[in-house]
C-alpha cells in the first residue's frame, strides 16, 4: 500500500479526519489488506469483543443481526468490528460482502496502540450515539479567561458617594463592585449615580452601599462568552462580575469589551432597536439582524445561543413596534398581551424567520376597542413584515383571526383538545408553543398554565398530537442510509428542518403536555420532562444532544448561504459535510428514530 495514498484516505474517514495530517503517516502502514468476494462471510462480531478494527476501502459490506435480518449497509470510508449500537442496544452482528470489496483490518493490539496515543478514535469506537455527539459539541469558542481579564477597582460598602464617584473619574471606569468582608455585596455604574444619586437628591456624603445593586449577577471565568452575552441582554446590563470557584471577585467585564471583541454584535444592536425613532430608522436595523447572526456562527456560537439572541432581537423589534403603535394610538381599551408562538417562543429561531403571533385580550372588546387593538395589530404586524419577519403563510398572526379575549382563547383550546381532530390538531400545535412579548405578561401565564393542565387530561387529543407528530420523520431509509430530498426542481439534499429539527421539537411538545411542564422551549422541555419522570433522564439527554448536532448542522449551512450571497434554506448536501458529521449525523437521526419509536409504543400508533 502506497503510504501517501493511505494518508490522504485516512484524512477522509471518520474518526481518523479529525486527527492532525502529522498524525496520520505513524499508522497508515500498519493495516493488512484483504479482498473479499461478494457474499463472502467477513466475520461474526459479538459483543463485548476485542475484533480489532475494519475500513472499508472500496466497495460495500452488509451487517446483520443474530436472527439473519440486515442492519446496515457500510461503504467506501465506513468502518466495522467495534461495538454497534443500534436503537439503544449494543447488537452482535456478522458482516457479508455485498459486493467485491477491498477491506483494511487493524489487530486489535494495534488498535489499543493507536487508542492510547489517540483518545478520539477509543471514544468514537465505544461511545453510543448520544455520548459521541455530546463530545461533538464540547468546542471551544471562548470563556470569560479569554478576555485577559483585568482586576477590577473595588470600594468598601461604607465609602461615601462622593469618594467612590471621584474613584471612578481617577480611574476612568464605568462601574465599581463594592465588597463586604472582601466579598462581592454589589455593584454601583455611572448610570446608578445619575439617575440613583443626582435625579434624587441624594447626599453624597451618604454610603455606597444605599444606592449599589445588591447581589447582582455573577459569572465564572470559565463561563463561555456567548452564555455572559445571552445573559447581559436578557436582563439589559452592561456590567458582569467574574468570581472564582473560592466565589472572590477577579474581574468585570462589560459590554464594550464583548463589543470589541466581537463586533457589531446583537448586544449593541438590541440596544440600537430600544431607541430607534420610527419604524423606518427601525427596519433598518433590523434588517442587519441575519449577517450578524450568520457571523456569530462562523465565529463558533452554537446553535443554542444563536437561537436565543435571534429570538430576543425579534423580541426587541415587537416591543418597540408596540411601543411606537401606542405612542399613536393612545392608551389601550383593556389590558392585553402580544403572544408570541412558535419558534420565537421557543427562543429558537434561525437567520431567517416568519411571524407567528397573536394577541390575548383580559376581556371582549366593544366595537371602538376592537377598532383599536385591529390598529395595533396591523401596524406590529406591517412593521415585522418590514423588518424581514415575513407575514405568516398559514395566518397565525393578531392582523388576521387571532386576536382573542382570554375566555375565548380558552375555548379555541378547549374546542381542540375535546373534539381533536387530525386537521385541528395538525393546525394547533404551534399555538401550544407560546410567550407573552409585550403588554400584562400575566395574562399569558395564566393562559398558559390553564391549558398545560388541561392537555395533560386530554389523552385522546395527546394520542392525536403524538401521531402528527409521527409525520416528520428522520430521513433514514433501508439499511440506515440517508434519504434525500426532491422538490421536483432537482433540489436535492437532508431537509434538517423539516425531517430533523421539527421532529424533536415535536417530541419535547409531546412529552412536555404529557407532565402539565411550564417550559416551551425544546431542551428545557427535556430535561423537565426528565426531572418529572415522564421520560428517562438518559433519552432526555441524547434527544438533547441530537438536537444541539443537527440544528448546529443546519446553522452553520445556512451562515455558508449567506456569506455567498443565497438565501438561508434547510436542505443539507450530505456530501458535503465531512465523515465523522456523516456519521454523526446518522447517529443523531437514529437517536429520534429510536424515540418517535418509543412513543408511537406508548400512545399504540
Amino acid at each position: 500500500m502506497d503510504r501517501a495514498e493511505a494518508v490522504d484516505f485516512l484524512a477522509t474517514v471518520a474518526p481518523f479526519s479529525e486527527l492532525e495530517r502529522e498524525a496520520l503517516p505513524a499508522f497508515a502502514g500498519r493495516f493488512d489488506i484483504r479482498r473479499h468476494v461478494a457474499g463472502e462471510l467477513l466475520g461474526e462480531f459479538p459483543q463485548p469483543g476485542r475484533h480489532g478494527l475494519y475500513l472499508v476501502r472500496e466497495g460495500a459490506v452488509a451487517l446483520f443481526d443474530s436472527d439473519g435480518q440486515r442492519l446496515e449497509q457500510r461503504g467506501e470510508g465506513e468502518l466495522f468490528g467495534h461495538a454497534i449500537i443500534l436503537d439503544g442496544v449494543p447488537r452482535d452482528y456478522t458482516v457479508r460482502a455485498s459486493e467485491d470489496c477491498e477491506v483494511w483490518w487493524l489487530d486489535a493490539g494495534v488498535l489499543d496502540e493507536v487508542v492510547s496515543t489517540h483518545p478520539l478514535i477509543g471514544h468514537f469506537l465505544t461511545a453510543a450515539p448520544g455520548e459521541r455527539l455530546a463530545a461533538m459539541a464540547v468546542r471551544e469558542t471562548g470563556t470569560l479567561k479569554d478576555l485577559r481579564l483585568r482586576s477590577p477597582v473595588t470600594v468598601h460598602v461604607d465609602m461615601p458617594i462622593a469618594e467612590c464617584a471621584r474613584l471612578m473619574a481617577e480611574r476612568q471606569v464605568s462601574c465599581l463592585p463594592v465588597l463586604r468582608n472582601d466579598r462581592l455585596a454589589g455593584i454601583v455604574t455611572d448610570r446608578d449615580l445619575r439617575s440613583r444619586v443626582l435625579a434624587c437628591g441624594v447626599d453624597p456624603g451618604t454610603a455606597i452601599a444605599q444606592v449599589m445593586t445588591p447581589e447582582p449577577l455573577t459569572a465564572h471565568p470559565d463561563s463561555r462568552i456567548e452564555d455572559a452575552l445571552v445573559e447581559m441582554m436578557r436582563l439589559g446590563i452592561h456590567h458582569l462580575p467574574v468570581l472564582d470557584n473560592s466565589r472572590q471577585l477577579v474581574a468585570v467585564i462589560s459590554a464594550g469589551d464583548l463589543l470589541r471583541r466581537q463586533s457589531p454584535h446583537p448586544l449593541r444592536l438590541v440596544r440600537d432597536i430600544q431607541r430607534a425613532a420610527d419604524v423606518t430608522e427601525l427596519v433598518a436595523m433590523a434588517r442587519q439582524g441575519p449577517g450578524l447572526l450568520a457571523a456569530l456562527s462562523r465565529q463558533g456560537s452554537e446553535v443554542g445561543e444563536v437561537g436565543r439572541i435571534a429570538s430576543m432581537v425579534t423580541d426587541a423589534c415587537t416591543r418597540r413596534l408596540l411601543a411606537l403603535a401606542q405612542a399613536r394610538l393612545g392608551d389601550a381599551p383593556c389590558a392585553w398581551t402580544w403572544l408570541a408562538f412558535g419558534s420565537q417562543a421557543r427562543m429558537e429561531q434561525g437567520l431567517v424567520s416568519d411571524q407567528d403571533n397573536g394577541l390575548l385580550l383580559a376581556e371582549t372588546p366593544d366595537g371602538e376597542g376592537e377598532a383599536w387593538f385591529r390598529a395595533l395589530a396591523d401596524f406590529v404586524c406591517d412593521g415585522l413584515d418590514r423588518c424581514g419577519y415575513v407575514y405568516c403563510p398559514g395566518g397565525v398572526m393578531a392582523k388576521g383571526r387571532w386576536r382573542l379575549s382570554l375566555a375565548q382563547w380558552r375555548s379555541t383550546f378547549a374546542g381542540w383538545m375535546d373534539e381533536p381532530t387530525p386537521e385541528s390538531v395538525l393546525n394547533s400545535s404551534i399555538f401550544f408553543d407560546m410567550r407573552g412579548v409585550g403588554g400584562d405578561l400575566t395574562l399569558a401565564e395564566r393562559l398558559h398554565a390553564q391549558v398545560s393542565e388541561r392537555a395533560r387530561e386530554a389523552r385522546i387529543f395527546l394520542r392525536f398530537l403524538a401521531a402528527e407528530s409521527m409525520t416528520h420523520r428522520p430521513p433514514l431509509g433501508l439499511f440506515r442510509q440517508f434519504v434525500q430530498e426532491s422538490d421536483g426542481r432537482q433540489s436535492h439534499g437532508l431537509n434538517l428542518k423539516k425531517r430533523g429539527v421539527l421532529p424533536i421539537v415535536d417530541l419535547a411538545r409531546v412529552r412536555a403536555l404529557e407532565g402539565a411542564i411550564p417550559e416551551v422551549a425544546t431542551e428545557a422541555r427535556f430535561r423537565a420532562a426528565a426531572a418529572a419522570g415522564v421520560m428517562s433522564e438518559r433519552d432526555a439527554d441524547d434527544l438533547v444532544h441530537a438536537y444541539r448536532f443537527i440544528g448546529n448542522i443546519r446553522l452553520r449551512h445556512q451562515a455558508q448561504q449567506h456569506a455567498r450571497g443565497e438565501p438561508p434554506g434547510h436542505l443539507v448536501d450530505p456530501e458535503a459535510l465531512s465523515g465523522l458529521h456523516r456519521r454523526y449525523l446518522r447517529s443523531a437521526f437514529g437517536i429520534v428514530r429510536s424515540a418517535q419509536r418509543a412513543l408511537a409504543q406508548r400512545y399504540a400508533l
